[in-house]
């Protein structure tokens, strides 16, 4: 219910704000093989509802967002009605987009078994392999975790590129904006037999990357 609520406010909040959001590329039938790990590049708050809005209504139901649990948590300075105002809002959000909390770094905390076994359930997982939000727009340093979860769990990794968000909510906003939106989806990826974490990665932020060119051609 909290899901089918907050898909709805995507749409108010696109219809109001006149927002026109370009898609390219997304095929169902790219999840007919078994669940996915949907890896974007990050640039606002806005990426999580951006990227399940525009997942096809089959797919967005079977898919999980990633997200750092202290970032879900009220600060240190938070007290009293505002520590519980905070409290109940990262909870609705947790809700709404279905977040599965995990601990920030490479290794994820106690991130990796999670995913794994959402994975295993059959659910779509999607993450941000530079694990936040880029303050410039360029790509960051890609965190190793997504290799080694398409390593153990052999599942494919789908890398998109997502444009614009920025525009609508930047790093450090407090008001929401219109602002032309591009999501780019590529072709689902698998880690090589001989391959590392490492070359795995580049490969990776090559693709997302390329898709961004792509993006920006059209």
């Amino acid at each position: 219910m909290m899901c089918w609520c907050g898909d709805r406010v995507s749409e108010l909040l696109r219809t109001g704000l006149r927002v026109n959001i370009k898609v390219v590329g997304v095929d169902a039938s790219t999840f007919a093989a078994g669940p996915v790990v949907i890896a974007a590049n990050h640039l606002s708050l806005v990426d999580t509802p951006l990227l399940r809005y525009v997942l096809p209504p089959t797919i967005r139901d079977r898919t999980f967002t990633v997200g750092a649990r202290d970032f879900f948590a009220p600060a240190p300075s938070d007290r009293g009605v505002r520590r519980i105002f905070r409290h109940l809002l990262c909870g609705c959000i947790v809700g709404t987009y279905r977040v599965c909390l995990i601990g920030r770094g490479d290794d994820m905390g106690d991130g990796l078994p999670k995913i794994r076994s959402l994975l295993a359930q059959g659910w779509n997982i999607i993450l941000f392999p530079e694990g936040t939000r880029s303050r410039t727009g360029a790509l960051g340093r890609f965190r190793s975790g997504v290799a080694q979860i398409a390593r153990e769990s052999e599942a494919a990794v789908l890398p998109v590129h997502i444009r614009g968000t920025e525009g609508i909510l930047p790093v450090g906003g407090r008001w929401i904006r219109s602002a032309p939106l591009t999501v780019t989806f590529g072709q689902p990826m698998r880690v090589g037999g001989d391959e590392s974490n490492a070359e795995f990665l580049g490969r990776l932020r090559g693709q997302i990357a390329s898709l961004g060119n792509i993006a920006e051609l059209r």
